[in-house]
């Protein structure tokens, strides 16, 4: 490999640390280029190659005239995210009920009173509780369980459907019944480290949107 393609790399390398830490999100807009080169200490050509590299991986999206943002927090959730995005629903969703079944089993099993903490905000910030329902909402409850099975690559994984999965729910209506309260199961066997009892509320929960899905595509 030239100096110039290792350089692109360790750049290419940085913007998606900075991006994993948080300190720029999924949504957010980067820096323009002339402070992104003078942090970085790199010519104004390698930086636009290693963001061009990322855009075509998935993780930056490159507006012309626009900027330029943060579309996936690592090149497997870009690439899975543009996959998937073209996906049937259903098939986005049954992917989605196996990685959560599993997640479930390992969250009752390594699940830490910090992530017992978050499941529980996100369960009570659901607006579902007053009779609402919003797909970010169920996602955000559904990511923090993913997230307590500390498997690093179920939860790549994982992120990389929720795009797919938040925009196939946003398309069509659940309809009427779909409440938090299905979960009530769920965080309870979690809660009990009964790693069956959480694989099957899982599987259950994903089989009622399922089922709405199909009843609203019929």
């Amino acid at each position: 490999m030239s100096d110039s393609g290792r350089k692109v790399d360790i750049v290419a390398a940085a913007i998606e640390e900075a991006i994993s830490t948080g300190r720029w999100p999924v949504g957010s807009k980067l820096p323009p280029e002339t402070a992104l080169v003078e942090e970085l200490g790199v010519a104004r050509n390698t930086m636009r190659e290693a963001v061009r590299a990322l855009a075509h991986a998935g993780v930056l999206s490159v507006r012309h005239g626009g900027g330029v943002y943060v579309l996936a927090a690592s090149p497997v959730e870009g690439l899975l995210g543009r996959r998937l995005a073209r996906g049937d629903v259903l098939d986005v969703l049954r992917l989605r009920r196996g990685l959560e079944v599993e997640a479930a089993r390992l969250a009752a099993k390594r699940h830490t009173p910090e992530d017992l903490a978050r499941i529980h905000a996100a369960w009570n910030a659901h607006p579902g509780h007053v009779g609402g329902f919003t797909v970010e909402a169920g996602m955000a409850l559904h990511l923090s369980i993913v997230e307590a099975s500390h498997n690093s690559a179920l939860i790549d994984v994982y992120r990389g459907v929720l795009a797919a999965v938040t925009d196939s729910l946003s398309a069509v209506s659940v309809g009427p019944g779909f409440h938090v309260d299905e979960h009530r199961p769920l965080i309870a066997a979690i809660e009990k480290r009964n790693p069956d009892e959480a694989a099957r509320a899982a599987g259950a929960a994903l089989d009622t949107v399922i089922d709405a899905v199909e009843r609203s595509l019929s």
